[in-house]
This record gives C-alpha cells, structure tokens and sequence, in this order.
C-alpha cells in the first residue's frame, strides 16, 4: 500500500484517553471469546479472518502519534491467526491493534480501546465466528450479522452528535474507597470466570423487583463492603459502568461511542441489607440512564478536543494532563462493571456453539458479564493476588441457588509484589 493509498483517522472522544494511559499492567486490550463444542482448526480460521476482514478495514490500522493528537492510519498488514501463546490481553506486540488468536475450543479475539469499544469488538468477532461455522460445516446460508455499511462503521458518532454550544464541565466525585493489596508480578492478570444459567439469574434478579444489571451490581457493592473495616466504609464504594451510546442515539459504528456512569453506596452499619443497596443503584440508573443526562455528560467531555487554544497543545502535553486526570479518577472509582448484554447469533449456528465470554486489561478490579443463550459468563480481571470479593460475589449467587462453574488461569500467589 503506497502513501497515497493510506487512510487515517482521528481518534474518537472516547478512544484519545487510551494510548497516553496505557501501562505495563493495563495495556487498555479487551479480550471477547466465543467457546466451541469442538476443536478450532487454525487453517478455516484463517480464512474465515481473511473474509471477516473485509468487512471490517477500519481494523487494518495502526496507531500513529501526530504533533497534537493520536490518530489511525490504514496498514497493509495482515492479521495472522495463532495459537494462543502470550499472557491475557498483553499489549499489542505488532503493528495492528487487534489480534485473533485460538486455544483448544475457544477462538479470542483481543482489541486495543483505542480502535474499538465492546459493540465493535463483539460484531467483528460474530462475524468471524459465523464464517468459521459457515465454512466448516458447508453452510450455505447466507447469514447478515452486520448490516452497515462500511462508511457506517467508520463514522465517529461522538463528533456526529457533538453540540458546539456545551460549556466545559469537569465533574467533581466524592472520594470513593480505593482497592489495594498484593499484586502478582508483572502485574499479570488474573481472570476468575464463573458460568451460570441465564435463565435463573434472571429470575431471581425479578424476585427482587430489579433487572440483571442493577441486581449483580447490588451484589458486587456488597462483595466488596464484606471485605471492608468499619473505618473504610467511611467512604462509599462506587462502581463504574461504561454505556453503550447506541442503545440511546442512532450509530452503527464500530468505532468507540460509550459513556459511562458511577453508581455509589455507603455503608450504615455492619447490617445493610441487600434491598437497601438495590433500591439505592436503582434511583441511580434511574437518574443517570437517560439520553438527556448521557447527551450532557457526552458533549462535555468532547468539549475538550473541540476548544481551539486546546487543539494546539502538542501532544505530549495532551498526554500528561490525560495521565492526571485518569489517575485522578481512579481515586473516585472503587471497582467497575461492565455488562455487554444479550449475544444473538443465527439459530443454525447455534448447536456448535457453547458461550460467548468477555473481559479486559484493567489497573483495578473489574467485572465483565454477557449470555448467550441459557449460559452467563461473569469474569472478574484483577492484578491483585487477594480475591476475597471475587469469592463473596459467587457465594452469594451460590447462597440464592445458583449453580456456578468457575473457571481460572492460575496464578501462583507466592509470586506478588506490595502495593501501598
């Protein structure tokens, strides 16, 4: 591919925050993985690659550093798809900032934030997954998992929606309850899967009157509250939950186009009860899941690339002050969780299919969720050797009659470093 050749394109609002923010122990990679009933063959992987990505040439890109912002240029490059043979989500050792990789039963599709937010990233792998089935199987149905087109794909929503009168507003959070402990070396990744059945999680979230979301959040602030002296829960825990913008303003696009919103309890005493957390996450989601508020708080923080004295501070200076202010708000942050929803694939696919997964480089503790059909994955990442709220959390589904399978990449806990 010639110079003239090549596209580029700026980073979306959402995607400038991650290459300056990026470290050894949080690469900003997110992992989906879709888990077969039998053996990957590499070789109709590949091809099912070369065909997938035809569809998606946006993800023929590389990052590039400009004089004042990051940007994405298009590559000749082709993806290659490998055994899987590096550590979860690891940074992104070539040029391109995705990469398909496969392990026994489960083909893992890894992204760098930067190119693509959970929407994208879980389009492109149904796509690739349903030209692998299609191809090995000899099925001739020809199956529409993504209708846009590709002008589509590559638009950038949050610029679309971007309202030139918005006035600058940072928000100012209360000081959450921070996690800190032991950490493995290397700052390695630990992920804790627990798989359990749609169905009853579901049910027993409508015995409480709540959905899904609202009822595992509720949990998890209580996971963490159980690890808790009465000293710290004199700050509140406070759960960060990214939004998918599409479900409120019209997009296709594959690019990045989330928000997200902080839900907050404090604790009363050693006695809180698990009503008293929903019905206090519940007025939040309330007041917080509306296109008014997310429009608001969307065009806020995309006043920043668009005030002109600031679009001409060089780089460099850009990346510091989005370390500050990323470091800032982990202070206001106590763990995060996010919940991808619904994964929906072709009923003649589906008997080769088991469950679809999801989760992501973090500096913090973070709870990923999706189902796909009666399966519900719910995978904690975490660097910290102590998985006490990891445990309280599947206890108390355990507690309530729901069956849970865990599944782990084991890490020794002899091998940690101090964090203070």
């Amino acid at each position: 591919m010639s110079n003239n050749d090549k596209k580029w394109y700026k980073l979306d609002n959402a995607g400038k925050i991650f290459p300056p923010t990026a470290t050894r122990g949080d690469s900003k990679v997110f992992r989906f993985a879709c888990e077969l009933y039998e053996d990957v063959d590499k070789e109709i992987l590949q091809a099912a690659l070369d065909k997938t990505i035809e569809e998606y040439p946006l993800f023929l890109s590389t990052l590039q550093k400009g004089l004042f912002w990051y940007y994405l240029e298009t590559t000749s490059i082709k993806p290659k798809v490998r055994e899987e043979d590096i550590a979860l989500c690891d940074k992104m050792d070539d040029d391109l900032l995705f990469r398909v990789s496969y392990y026994k039963k489960r083909i893992n599709l890894e992204v760098h934030h930067a190119l693509t937010d959970g929407t994208g990233a879980l389009s492109f792998l149904k796509t690739l997954v349903t030209n692998y089935l299609s191809s090995k199987y000899s099925i001739k149905e020809n199956f529409v998992i993504d209708d846009s087109s590709i002008y589509e794909k590559e638009a950038d929503s949050f610029e679309k929606y971007y309202k030139k009168s918005t006035k600058l507003k940072l928000p100012k959070d209360e000081k959450a309850y921070t996690l800190k402990g032991r950490k493995h070396l290397e700052d390695r990744l630990q992920v804790i899967e627990g798989i359990v059945s749609t169905r009853d999680v579901l049910t027993l979230a409508k015995s409480h009157n709540t959905t899904v979301t609202i009822y595992l959040t509720s949990i998890l602030i209580q996971s963490v509250g159980s690890t808790m002296s009465r000293k710290e829960k004199r700050k509140p825990v406070v759960v960060t939950i990214p939004v998918n913008l599409r479900k409120y303003f019209k997009s296709n696009t594959a690019r990045n186009f989330f928000s997200t919103i902080t839900v907050s309890y404090k604790f009363k005493d050693d006695n809180d009860k698990i009503e008293d957390i929903i019905d206090a996450v519940s007025l939040q989601f309330k007041s917080k899941l509306t296109k008014e508020n997310l429009d608001k708080q969307m065009n806020e923080l995309a006043v920043l690339e668009n005030v002109f004295f600031i679009r001409l501070v060089p780089v460099f200076i850009k990346d510091i002050v989005l370390k500050y202010f990323h470091i800032k708000s982990r202070g206001e942050q106590t763990i995060a969780l996010s919940n991808i929803g619904i994964v929906d694939m072709p009923k003649e696919l589906q008997q080769y299919i088991k469950l679809f997964d999801v989760f992501t480089s973090t500096d913090c503790t973070q709870l990923c969720m999706c189902s796909y059909l009666d399966n519900m994955t719910l995978s904690f990442a975490s660097h910290f050797v102590d998985t006490e709220i990891q445990k309280n959390f599947f206890t108390e589904l355990s507690k309530q009659n729901i069956d849970v399978v865990i599944n782990t990449n084991i890490l020794e806990d002899s091998e940690y470093e101090e964090v203070l």
